[in-house]
């Protein structure tokens, strides 16, 4: 059976099964809740009983499921941003809206939260992760209706807003004398210039 498994990962295939899934549901539990020094192999072997090859068959490594614990808190974050998005709302509105409410999600969730959103994968298009994209893919859909200027690079505007959301929201995160309304505007000060460079 292990002999099977080996074989279709190294195919690069995934192997999608309950316990992929209980591996995944574990790691986030562990991640969020204490940390991603805490989230070992070692650990998840003990806590699920069961062999490290039972994890190597389905992951490559620890890092790899790093990333998808931050996948997991990402889309919880971008999941809650958008409940604060009006379809009827101009898209500047909307944009602004999204990203206070993105901000005040890492900022109400603990450290380690806040450290997931902050890890991206390297590809040939750059670095990139789930809130990236969304920034990225709500740009490109200005550019449509009219509101982005075509000449924008929507996946360099979306990484430096990422930058700005997820570096202050850190600095929030690891200094107490460092009050949350004086993070938001510095925040949204960059963001609006980030957005008046991209109005048409």
């Amino acid at each position: 059976m292990n002999g099977v498994m080996d074989m279709a990962f190294s195919k690069g295939k995934r192997i999608e099964d309950e316990t992929s899934k209980r591996i995944v549901d574990l790691a986030v539990n562990i991640g969020c809740r204490e940390g991603a020094d805490a989230l070992t192999v070692t650990r998840l072997c003990r806590e699920l009983s069961c062999d490290r090859r039972v994890i190597y068959n389905r992951f490559r490594d620890i890092d790899e499921i790093n990333m998808i614990v931050a996948q997991r808190c990402n889309e919880e974050l971008m999941a809650k941003a958008r409940t604060a998005v009006d379809p009827h709302a101009p898209f500047y509105d909307n944009f602004m809206a999204l990203f206070k409410a993105a901000f005040a999600y890492i900022y109400e969730k603990n450290a380690y939260f806040q450290h997931y959103t902050t890890l991206y994968r390297v590809t040939d298009r750059g670095v990139g992760n789930e809130v990236l994209q969304a920034l990225a893919d709500l740009i490109e859909e200005g550019k449509t209706t009219g509101d982005v200027r075509v000449e924008t690079d929507s996946c360099m505007a979306a990484g430096n807003i990422w930058i700005i959301m997820t570096g202050i929201g850190g600095i929030l995160a690891a200094n107490a004398d460092y009050q949350y309304q004086d993070g938001l505007d510095t925040a949204l000060y960059g963001v609006r210039a980030i957005l008046a460079c991209m109005k048409p």
